[in-house]
């Protein structure tokens, strides 16, 4: 079982090999094509693949370009008796192809054409693979044919079918930008419109005013009168040569030094002040300290400290208060005369003074 399974993938891979190269198809058509045209660097072939189930005979030359109107050769291979087709058939020459394949109606089922480019040594012996019970038919191209009829080939090409039609076509973006066109930018609008609202009409022009006199000012151009600034004689060299001369004045204060405040400083102490030292020590000796002796300021206009005597202490003289009936300087004591009121006072605001 595993030497089987092991031949069939080694049959798959030698018949199927990748390509990378690249060259130019320009039909392939009919429901007998398999697959291809590929190139088998392998091999240096070019390979289609069709249907030997389908196929009794095949037309297949080579053109001079890709008109194909002009053959150099062409050969047909029809099955004789008890011959059948392999569904392999090799192109082996750098050159335009063309190949059509028929059924046993002689109905055209298939139709390949391409252009053959990249055989590195072409043998121009292309034919397609036949089979007659046991010698090989044709041109001799039948060589190693055993290779291709491995046990379930159709089977295993079967497959690749299934997943080559499982693939979806290429769309047809035609038709795509149409419907895009006609369905899904009218309903985007639409839904834009629903969602957003429409934008406010433009606000109208407006209207001319009749019967304003413009008294042709949109005909006027402002204009700058001449200042005569050319004939003023007011030039550089009158200013320069009209202009009176300033007196140079010598400085009798003597000037002054700017000198670096920097060189001004004080110079600082050696020691660093002490947290909780209240003494400032030699930090203090920038500040003016006052000598312990100092006299006390003398106004101008005396030669010595005024005497202000003794400050007033109260009762000292033992003088008394005034008292009423008092006249020896103190307060008058009003009296009654027996007359409402006193004769120091007013009976009436308008009363001259001192009358009773």
């Amino acid at each position: 079982m595993i030497k089987k399974t092991s031949s069939l993938l080694l049959c798959f891979f030698l018949f199927y090999p990748l390509s990378a190269f690249a060259f130019t198809v320009y039909e392939v058509s009919g429901i007998a094509i398999k697959s291809g045209p590929y190139y088998s660097p392998s091999d240096d072939k070019y390979i289609v693949e069709f249907d030997p189930n389908i196929v009794r005979k095949v037309v297949y030359g080579s053109y001079t370009d890709a008109t194909f109107s002009t053959p150099m050769t062409v050969k047909v291979r029809e099955l004789g008796e008890n011959e059948y087709f392999y569904g392999v058939h090799y192109f082996t020459c750098n050159s335009y192809y063309k190949a059509e394949y028929f059924d046993g109606s002689g109905t055209l089922v298939g139709t390949v054409k391409f252009h053959a480019t990249e055989l590195v040594n072409p043998t121009c012996n292309s034919d397609t693979s036949l089979g007659n019970g046991g010698s090989g038919g044709g041109s001799g191209s039948c060589a190693g044919c055993d290779l291709f009829n491995c046990p379930g080939w159709s089977q295993y090409m079967g497959k690749l079918d299934e997943i080559k039609n499982a693939i979806p076509p290429t769309p047809n973006w035609n038709q795509v930008a149409v419907i895009f066109r006609d369905t899904i930018v009218p309903k985007l609008v639409a839904d834009l419109e629903v969602m957003l609202g429409t934008a406010p009409s433009p606000p109208a022009e407006p209207p001319d005013l009749p019967g304003v006199d413009t008294h042709g000012i949109e005909n006027k151009v402002p204009s700058m009168p001449d200042p005569g600034l050319d004939t003023s004689g007011f030039t550089k060299d009158r200013i320069e040569s009209e202009a009176p001369v300033i007196e140079f004045r010598e400085d009798d204060s003597g000037g002054f030094n700017i000198v670096n405040p920097m060189d001004t400083l004080p110079p600082l102490p050696n020691k660093m002040p002490e947290p909780g030292n209240t003494d400032a020590g030699d930090w203090d000796a920038g500040h003016p300290q006052e000598p312990e002796d100092a006299p006390m300021p003398i106004p101008k206009d005396q030669d010595g400290t005024p005497d202000t005597g003794d400050a007033p202490i109260p009762s000292q003289n033992n003088d008394t208060p005034p008292g009423p009936g008092d006249n020896s300087g103190n307060p008058p004591i009003p009296q009654d005369d027996g007359m409402p009121g006193s004769k120091y006072y007013k009976k009436h605001p308008d009363d001259p003074d001192g009358s009773g």
